[in-house]
């Protein structure tokens, strides 16, 4: 036997079915290569497509301003409360801070009707437009017949603006607003900040007002009682002038006298109270510690043309390469004399040509 025979024999033997396997394993490389190469043109042209639909797209989306701004609350310690109650057991008192709201809770007062509603019902000079004032409304483009609907709309779209987060570490609180005017996006986060700071003081004074009253009402009935106590002893220093040498007198003075100093030590603590909640009804400190205030944003946002057309092109490439397969296999089969695949090619041939038709007519009508 020859070599020549012998290596015709080693020779594996290799069988291409009609979809483009390789003895039923996969399909060849040689045959991927072919089909992708006899199909150039419909995969650029594809990728050509995707390209300038993404390109469109961006085109199509308005450029951005956006402001940042930050804060901190003020007494956002959450161990003092624990802290607090473990020094009372001991008379100790610690200053309080139980007004303290926590950094989440912020964050969804931010995007909250609470404080959006009163800013869209509000105007806004616009630097970019001669410093004309503009109803926020008309700027946000709020729909809707009746005011409350539009207003609605309003806090909807504004609400979709802002970005908002919370760091758990430092207790900062981050937010962005975005639009397609500097001084807007400046003018929306300052808004934002004093909304947040007329919640807490808001909230603030109705929780003293509301101890303030409390308070009240226990300080009269602890005079009440303190004037009543101290007629008591009056009475019987009145009547027992000599109680020194009685024993049973010496003590019904005493307990009269302990009453007294009880009662002088509740009357007392109230009236510092009411003082302390008096003040913090009328104090107006902002309760936020701004960090980084807003300012006029001076170049617009990044807006991913470059990277948006070449994501495009790769879809469009991806779509052509599918569909160029999706061809070829059908092809091959309808060769093999696969009457399905004759079958999917008449379907997709009528899908096309339906697809095609109002553009083959606009067509006629230019021409004509």
């Amino acid at each position: 036997m020859s070599a020549t025979a012998r290596s015709d024999d080693a020779r594996p033997n290799l069988k291409v079915h009609p979809d483009g396997t390789v003895n039923g394993d996969g399909p060849s490389l040689f045959i991927v290569g072919t089909t992708l190469l006899r199909h150039r043109g419909r995969i650029a042209r594809w990728a050509l497509a995707g390209g300038v639909l993404a390109g469109l797209l961006v085109l199509t989306k308005p450029t951005l301003y956006t402001t940042t701004a930050s804060f901190i609350p003020q007494g956002s310690d959450g161990g003092r409360s624990g802290l607090a109650g473990l020094a009372g057991q001991f008379g100790i008192s610690l200053p309080s801070s139980s007004d303290a709201l926590s950094p989440d809770f912020y964050v969804r007062l931010i995007t909250s009707r609470e404080l959006l509603d009163g800013i869209v019902r509000d105007t806004v000079p616009v630097a970019e437009q001669a410093n004309r004032r503009v109803p926020y409304l008309t700027l946000l483009g709020a729909k809707g017949s009746a005011s409350n609907r539009r207003e609605e709309d309003g806090v909807r779209r504004l609400s979709k603006m802002i970005r908002a987060s919370a760091s758990k570490t430092t207790g900062l609180v981050d937010f962005s607003v975005s639009s397609q005017w500097p001084s807007v996006s400046a003018a929306i986060a300052a808004a934002v900040i004093a909304g947040i700071n007329d919640f807490n003081q808001r909230l603030r004074q109705e929780q003293a007002g509301a101890e303030r009253k409390f308070v009240e009402g226990r300080l009269a009935i602890a005079g009440t009682e303190l004037r009543a106590a101290e007629d008591r002893l009056e009475a019987f220093l009145r009547n027992n002038r000599q109680f020194a040498n009685s024993p049973d007198l010496s003590f019904q003075h005493d307990r009269l006298q302990r009453d007294i100093s009880l009662k002088q030590q509740v009357f007392t603590s109230l009236t510092q109270s009411y003082e302390e909640v008096r003040m913090r009804e009328v104090r107006d400190i902002p309760v936020i510690t701004l960090v980084e205030a807003p300012v006029v944003p001076a170049a617009p946002d990044p807006s991913g043309r470059v990277l948006s057309v070449l994501l495009g092109l790769l879809l469009g490439a991806f779509a052509g390469v599918v569909l160029a397969t999706i061809s070829e296999s059908v092809s091959r089969r309808r060769e093999a004399g696969d009457r399905y695949a004759d079958e999917i090619s008449g379907t997709l041939g009528a899908m096309r040509g339906t697809m095609l038709r109002p553009v083959q007519r606009f067509k006629e009508r230019m021409l004509s």
